[in-house]
C-alpha cells in the first residue's frame, strides 16, 4: 500500500536535519522565476522579547535560505491566512487594466484588515489568529506545558502591530528608505505616514514602466504629480517583503522547539482525532483516507463514518510523519498532453532524506538526458536510479487537480521492483530500436527519425486527426488517448499488457481520415502499430497473427488490384480507400467492392494485368474459413495498396519526414 510507502518517506524527512522545508504547513521564503528574493529585513529581538528598532536592517543574503514562515491552518481549505507567531511572507501586487482603473491584490501568508471584506476576512491576520492561539494556551496549560515564551512573543508583536503593518503596506516605501540614504532612524520614519506614502509612491514611480504610466494617464515628471496621480501610484504597489525576527544568539522562530510543538499539536488536533482504536483523520488530508468530511470524501459513498479507522488509523508519530511526507509524495510528472500524473515513491530499506531528495533531482536530469537521446522514454526514468538502497517503487496515477480541488488518486501499482522495471524498459527500448531500423529501411533516408516510444506511438494511433488548411494531418490528444494510456501504463508497468483491442481499429480510423483529407499517414502509423502490438507480452507475435489471417490476406489481394486503379481514377483513393471500412463490413460486402473494383479494371482496360490476381483472389474468398475481420482485411488492403514503387521512394521518404 503506498500510504505505508509515505509514512515511511515522511519519517525520513521529519528525522532530517532541514525537515522543516518538507512539513506541509511550513514554507521557505521565496525566489522570483530569476532566483531573486523578495526584500528581507531583520528585526533584532532582545531576551525579553521586545522588538530593537535600532538594529533593524536587511538580511545578508547568505542567511535568506534559512528562513522561514508558518501558514498555520485548522484544515486543508482554510483560506482565513491567520497568524500565529514567526516571520512573515507579504506581497501586494497590482496591475492595469485595459481601462486605465487598477486591480490590486494581496499575497504571501499575511493580510492586512479590510474594513470592505466580509465580516471573517475584515480582520487582519494577527487578530484573525486569536481564537487558535488560545486554544493552543488552553490546551497546554491542561497540560501543564509552559507557553511563556510563546505568549511573551505574541505579546511584543500586538504591541508592535501598528508598525509592523505599516511595513506591509508601505512595503514599497521601506523598499525606497534601505535603497537610499534616509537621514531618520527607522521607527520614525515608519511613524511619518506623510513620508510613508511618498517615498511609496517614489519607489512605484521608479520601477513602473513609461508604457505602464501612459496607461495610467499620468506624468513624466515625479514632482509635477497632483495628489490623484500619487494615489494611483501609491495603489499601484507591487513588492514582497520578509520579515525576519532574530532572537538571542541568532535563533529563528523555528528554534524555539517547545512552542512550535504547541502550535504544531494544535494543527494535528484540528485534522485527527482519537477513535478509541487508533488516531483517525476528520478533515481532508490524504487522498484515500476517509475523514468524514462531506465534501470531499465522494470516493467512500455509502462509507459509515464510525468506522473511519478501517481506512486507516495513526499512531501518533505517523500523524506528524504524514505531515512531513505530502509535499514530496504529491511531486510527480504530468504525461504531456494529458491531466494524468504519474507519482513515483521509491522504496527500500533504511533510505535518508537526502537519498529521496537525490532520487527526484535525479529524476529531472534522467528526464533531460531522456528528451536527448533515443528510445529512452521518460515514462521509464526514474528506474534509471544507480542508488543500491532502492530497490523498488509505488506508482501512482492521478488525476492532476486544480487550484481549489485536489489531485485524485486513478490507479496505483506497489512495490514493481527496480530490476524488473529495467528489464522492461530495455525490452520496450529493443523493441523500439528494431521497428525504427525497420522504418528507415522503408523509407530509404539516412535522416534521424521521431524515435518510437509509448506514449508517442499512442499519441498517433489513438489521438484525434486534424488537417490544416492544407490538409496537412497531425495527431492531437483526446480523452480516448488519456483513459487509454490510464488502462494500458499500469499494465506496462506490470509486464501483464497482453491484449489491446482498440489499437488495430483506431489506427484504420486515423489512417482513412488521412486519405480523406488527401495526406495519406499508412506508412507513418503502420510503425507505430507494429511497435505497440509487438510490446505486448504475448508468447505469439500479435502483429504475425495479423498479417497471417485469411482477412489480412485477401485484403493484402484486393489492394494490389485496387492500386492499378489508383493513377486511373483521381477520385478513387479518397472515395474508395478513404471509406474502406464501410465498404467491407461483412465478407459479402467485400465481395461487392472485389466485384465493382474488378469491373473498374476492365473499364480502365487494366484487366489483363489483373486477371491471375483476380482468379487467385476469388479461390482464396471461396475457400475463406475462418471468422472475417474488416479491420484486418483493411491492415492487408492498405498494405499492398501504399506499398511505394521504387520510383516512388523519394517522395515517400519526404512524406514521412514530415511527420
Amino acid at each position: 500500500m503506498s500510504l505505508d510507502t509515505v509514512l515511511k518517506i515522511g519519517e525520513a524527512l521529519r528525522q532530517s536535519d532541514d525537515s522543516l522545508k518538507y512539513f506541509k504547513y511550513i514554507e521557505s521564503c521565496p525566489t522570483d522565476n530569476k532566483g531573486n528574493y523578495p526584500l528581507c529585513i531583520t528585526i533584532p529581538v532582545k531576551e525579553d522579547f521586545s522588538f530593537d528598532w535600532n538594529g533593524i536592517k536587511i538580511t545578508p543574503e547568505n542567511e535568506r535560505d534559512k528562513l522561514y514562515y508558518l501558514k498555520f491552518k485548522t484544515s486543508d481549505s482554510d483560506g482565513l491566512v491567520k497568524y500565529i507567531f514567526g516571520d512573515i511572507y507579504y506581497e501586494k501586487k497590482a496591475s492595469v487594466k485595459k481601462d486605465g482603473t487598477i486591480e490590486s491584490n494581496e499575497g504571501g501568508y499575511y493580510r492586512l484588515a479590510n474594513p470592505n471584506a466580509s465580516s471573517a476576512y475584515r480582520l487582519s491576520s494577527f487578530y484573525r489568529g486569536d481564537p487558535d492561539f488560545n486554544n493552543i494556551i488552553v490546551g497546554a496549560e491542561k497540560s501543564k506545558i509552559s507557553t511563556t515564551a510563546l505568549q511573551k512573543i505574541r505579546q511584543n508583536t500586538k504591541d508592535n502591530l501598528d508598525l509592523l503593518e505599516k511595513i506591509l503596506e508601505y512595503s514599497s516605501a521601506v523598499e525606497y528608505y534601505f535603497s537610499n540614504i534616509i537621514d531618520k532612524p527607522f521607527k520614525d520614519f515608519l511613524s511619518d505616514k506623510e513620508m510613508l506614502f511618498l517615498y511609496a509612491t517614489k519607489q512605484n514611480f521608479l520601477k513602473t514602466t513609461r508604457t505602464i504610466l501612459n496607461k495610467l494617464g499620468v506624468k513624466s515628471n515625479f514632482d509635477e504629480f497632483e495628489d490623484k496621480e500619487k494615489i494611483k501610484l501609491f495603489t499601484l504597489t507591487n513588492t514582497s517583503i520578509f520579515i525576519h525576527f532574530q532572537f538571542d544568539d541568532k535563533k529563528h522562530w523555528y528554534h524555539f522547539t517547545n512552542e512550535v510543538s504547541l502550535v504544531n499539536t494544535k494543527m494535528l488536533s484540528d485534522f485527527f482525532e482519537n477513535s478509541g482504536d487508533g488516531f483517525v483523520l476528520k478533515k481532508t488530508l490524504y487522498k484515500t483516507l476517509c475523514s468524514g468530511d462531506k465534501k470531499n470524501d465522494i470516493q467512500f459513498p455509502g462509507f459509515k463514518i464510525q468506522d473511519k479507522y478501517k481506512s486507516k488509523s495513526f499512531i501518533e508519530d505517523d500523524m506528524q510523519n504524514l505531515f512531513y511526507a505530502l509535499s514530496y509524495t504529491n511531486k510527480g510528472k504530468t504525461i504531456q498532453g494529458t491531466d494524468i500524473k504519474l507519482i513515483v515513491l521509491p522504496r527500500g530499506e533504511n533510505l535518508t532524506a537526502k537519498d529521496y531528495e537525490d532520487f527526484q533531482e535525479k529524476q529531472n536530469e534522467v528526464q533531460i538526458v531522456a528528451n536527448n537521446a533515443s528510445f529512452n522514454s521518460p515514462l521509464f526514468d526514474f528506474s534509471e536510479t544507480e542508488k543500491a538502497e532502492i530497490t523498488a517503487f509505488d506508482l501512482i496515477f492521478t488525476k492532476k487537480g486544480g487550484t481549489t480541488s485536489p489531485d485524485k488518486d486513478l490507479v496505483e501499482i506497489s512495490g514493481v521492483e527496480k530490476s524488473k522495471l529495467r528489464q522492461i524498459k530495455e525490452r520496450i527500448e529493443d523493441i523500439a530500436k528494431d521497428v525504427y531500423k525497420k522504418r528507415k529501411e522503408f523509407i530509404n533516408t539516412e535522416k534521424d527519425l521521431i524515435p518510437l516510444s509509448p506514449e508517442y506511438s499512442f499519441k498517433n494511433i489513438l489521438g484525434n486527426p486534424l488537417a490544416d488548411k492544407n490538409g496537412k494531418v497531425k495527431f492531437d490528444v483526446n480523452p480516448k488517448y488519456q483513459s487509454h494510456l490510464l488502462k494500458v501504463l499500469p499494465l506496462i508497468y506490470s509486464d501483464s499488457y497482453f491484449k489491446d483491442d482498440m489499437l488495430l481499429d483506431s489506427f484504420i480510423q486515423n489512417v482513412e481520415y488521412s486519405i480523406r483529407s488527401g495526406d495519406s499517414k499508412y506508412n507513418f502509423l503502420k510503425f507505430d502499430l507494429i511497435f505497440l502490438l509487438k510490446i505486448q507480452n504475448n508468447i505469439n507475435d500479435k502483429y504475425m497473427e495479423i498479417i497471417q489471417s485469411e482477412s489480412y490476406e485477401i485484403g493484402l489481394m484486393l489492394g494490389a488490384l485496387a492500386k492499378n486503379l489508383s493513377l486511373e481514377i483521381n477520385s478513387f483513393e479518397k472515395n474508395y480507400v478513404g471509406n474502406l471500412t464501410r465498404r467491407i463490413g461483412t465478407l459479402s460486402d467485400f465481395i461487392k467492392l472485389k466485384t465493382d473494383i474488378e469491373q473498374k479494371l476492365i473499364m480502365h482496360d487494366k484487366s489483363k494485368f489483373t486477371f491471375q490476381m483476380s482468379y487467385d483472389l476469388a479461390q482464396k474468398v471461396k475457400n475463406f474459413k475462418s471468422q472475417y475481420d474488416k479491420e484486418e482485411c483493411a491492415f492487408g488492403f492498405m498494405e499492398s495498396y501504399f506499398k511505394p514503387l521504387p520510383k516512388n521512394d523519394k517522395k515517400e521518404e519526404e512524406r514521412i519526414n514530415n511527420n
